[in-house]
This record gives C-alpha cells, structure tokens and sequence, in this order.
C-alpha cells in the first residue's frame, strides 16, 4: 500500500500543471497582502470609537431600517469593537465583517485569520483537479491497465489513490497557510503573530481570546470535511465519466452550490440534512449560523459523515466493477 500511495504522489508532482497552479496561487497570495497594505494615520482607538456609535446605532434601530447584514453579524462587530475601546486594543479584531463607513488596519495576524475566506476556492481548485485526474486520466490515457495487471486487488488501489486525497487535502492547506504567514509577515511584519485571535461567541454572548496556533488548528480541522467530501464527489465522478473536463466542471459547480444560501431548502427546515451545506463547519464556530441548524450541530456531523461512508462506498463498488477495455 505504501509503495502504491508513493506512486500516486510521484504521478501527481510530475504534472506540470500543478506546479503553474501553485505559482498562480502563490503570485495572488502576494498581490494580495500588497493589495491590503493600508496607511491609515489616524487614531485606531478613534475609529473603534466612531464605528461602534455607528453600528450600536444600527442595531439598536434594525427592525426600522432596511440593512442588508444579518443582525447577528452587526452583534458580533458591536461587542468586538465595545471590547476593542474596553481594552484600547490598536490593532484590527474584526475577522467576519467591518464598518465600511470605515476602514481598519490591516495586519499579518488578520490576513492570516481570513486566508481561507479569501483563498478556499484555490484550495479547492486544486484538490478537485488532483482528484479529477487521479483516476478518470488513468482510463482516459489506459495506464490503469498497467496497475491492474499487477500484484494489487482493485479495492488496495483504489484505496491508495483515496488516502493520497486525503493526504493532499490535510498538507495543502498548512503549505498554502505557511505562504501566507511567510509573504504575511514580511509585508507587514511578523509582530502581530504574537497577538491572540479574538472572536466573539454567539452562543455563550462573550468575547474568546485564543492563541493564533490554536485558533489556526480549529479552522484546519472544521474545514477537512468539506476538503475530503469534494475530493471523494470528484473520484467517484471521474470513476463513472472518466471525463477530466466534465469532471472538474461537475465539482466545481457542486462546491459553488454548497456555498450558495437556498433560500427554499432554508424555509424547509431540511438545511442541517444535507451534507453539501454543512461540510464546512468552521461556518458555526462560536454560534455563526447556528440558526440554519435550529442550534443542533450534531445533525450535520452526522450527515456529513453517513455522506462521506456512502461515497466512499460507492468509489469502491463501481472501481471494482468498472469496465476496462482489453483489460487483461
């Protein structure tokens, strides 16, 4: 098994595309903390001071004015900034939103806080392109022929080949996560590293301080499912198209609809069931969008990993009774 997972990693790094991924990827991680660099001179105390007025104001009149941010969001900025004057914090706290009456300071802390707001659809570009073409390339080219008639059951290869994903959607992102801290810190300096991260729980109604590493750690993790459930779809699609192309498209297209609030399937009450809305759980960390589950996170973790069995279930049966031409 470990020669096969081995062998897969080595088919994979010889592509030249991955490599012209990276660098674009990398080139818009550094444009973009240039982008970001701000030189506001004034008070940062100030601006908390005159963007909590703002916001208090909001939401004390929300039922009357026709706002487009959720209450709960303008809650969070409110009590990060009444807590940012409280503890005449100079630097910015406000991860999910800001005032955009007002700007705040950027810094490397925060930028590397919202990486994966602003870089999840590179993550997952990526992870859907190696799981497009780690099976569904090997029909299209006829290299599977070359696997199966060696020494190896079909369930231990196309289990190599699933433990490779998953190995990918664990590294990708501490790599691209590194880049950020690395570009980060020397755009801004490595200084603001020291700082905790600051969040606001919805649910306990007060503010959290943890330390970066471990705040950084809690965002990994609740974003693994959603990783590992697009690199399954995108196998076992390759499996049954063996289609690169139609592939990518079809697993894109899935993850943009798991991004996309519906509306209707929020009105049915049926949101918590399925699992393509609920794979990434760092959206309800702290009581973020508790609401669309009605307050029970334990229904999507249940759905989401009944899903994942089912697809991995199914990428075995339909490999091991996948036809291949003059296959031997």
């Amino acid at each position: 098994m470990i020669k096969l997972i081995g062998n897969e990693l080595q088919k994979i790094f010889k592509r030249k595309n991955i490599y012209i991924l990276f660098l674009i990827i990398f080139i818009f991680i550094v444009g973009f903390n240039f982008l970001k660099r701000t030189s506001i001179q004034e008070d940062v105390q100030s601006i908390y001071l005159n963007i909590y007025n703002n916001d208090k104001s909001s939401l004390e009149n929300y039922e009357y004015l026709n706002l487009q941010e959720d209450y709960s969001t303008i809650l969070e900025r409110v009590e990060l900034e009444k807590y940012a004057i409280e503890n005449k914090i100079d630097y910015n706290i406000l991860l999910n939103s800001e005032n955009k009456n007002m700007s705040l300071p950027n810094d490397a802390r925060i930028l590397l806080m919202k990486f994966f707001d602003n870089f999840d659809i590179a993550l997952i570009i990526i992870i859907v392109y190696i799981s497009s073409t780690i099976v569904a390339e090997e029909f299209v080219s006829g290299t599977i022929k070359n696997l199966l008639i060696k020494p190896h059951t079909r369930i231990k290869i196309i289990s190599s080949k699933i433990l490779v994903i998953l190995l990918i959607c664990l590294i990708l992102p501490i790599i691209f996560l590194i880049t950020q801290y690395i570009v980060g810190g020397l755009v801004f300096g490595f200084n603001s590293y020291s700082l905790s991260a600051i969040r606001f729980n919805h649910i306990k109604s007060n503010i959290e301080v943890i330390p970066m590493y471990k705040y950084i750690t809690i965002i990994i993790i609740s974003k693994l499912p959603m990783y590992i459930g697009i690199g399954l779809i995108s196998i076992l699609i390759g499996i049954i198209t063996s289609n690169v192309a139609l592939n990518i498209l079809l697993s894109i297209g899935i993850y943009i609809i798991s991004i996309i609030k519906n509306p209707v399937i929020q009105a049915m009450n049926i949101y918590k069931y399925i699992s393509i809305y609920n794979w990434d759980f760092s959206k309800y960390l702290f009581g973020n969008n508790y609401n669309l589950i009605n307050n029970n996170i334990i229904i999507p973790i249940v759905s989401s990993l009944i899903t994942l069995i089912i697809i991995y279930l199914l990428i075995i049966s339909m490999f091991k009774n996948k036809e291949v031409t003059n296959e031997r």
